[in-house]
């Protein structure tokens, strides 16, 4: 039974995330946009904002670092998916709290995007019949994609990480 539960939720994020997808507006290079903005964005270290949001906000829970093969099995991005990386989640498996940063390679971000977000679907789930106490963090996850960039926090302090992720 909690299989089918899975499988449903799972479809449910990628229906949401390509319907989402599909219905964006694609912006024209062309039309004067803001440069400064577009130069900010490429310039984006995802290892530093990762380890800024592991330093600079309190977790229950001590984090530990995933490496490549570990952010495929768990969290569903595959190695080609970025050109840099960092992902750390809770070491007990006790509280939802992870962070994952990922500079995306060409036209990878919506698949990064759609991953992040089923495994966040699949984190409530899990947590909402495990540790109902730890959902408030699920619920004010921090999802953002910024150009090739996806950030991703689960911690108790959403507003914290919004500020650093920027």
């Amino acid at each position: 039974m909690n299989i089918k539960k899975t499988l449903c939720i799972i479809l449910a994020a990628m229906t949401v995330t390509c319907a989402c997808a599909s219905c964006g507006k694609k912006e024209d290079s062309d039309k004067g946009g803001d440069s400064a903005k577009t130069e900010t964005v490429e310039n984006i270290d995802v290892k530093a904002v990762a380890d800024q949001l592991k330093n600079d906000i309190s977790y229950e829970d001590s984090l530990i670092e995933f490496d490549a093969d570990k952010i495929e099995k768990i969290m569903g991005v595959s190695p080609e998916a970025y050109k840099s990386a960092k992902v750390y989640v809770s070491s007990t498996g006790a509280t939802p709290e992870e962070i994952a940063c990922f500079e995306a390679n060409k036209d990878m971000v919506e698949s990064i995007e759609g991953s992040l977000t089923i495994r966040l679907a699949n984190q409530k789930s899990t947590f909402t019949d495990y540790k109902p106490e730890q959902a408030p963090k699920l619920d004010d996850a921090v999802l953002v994609v910024k150009g090739d960039y996806v950030f991703f926090s689960v911690s108790g302090d959403s507003a914290k990480a919004k500020e650093i992720i920027g």
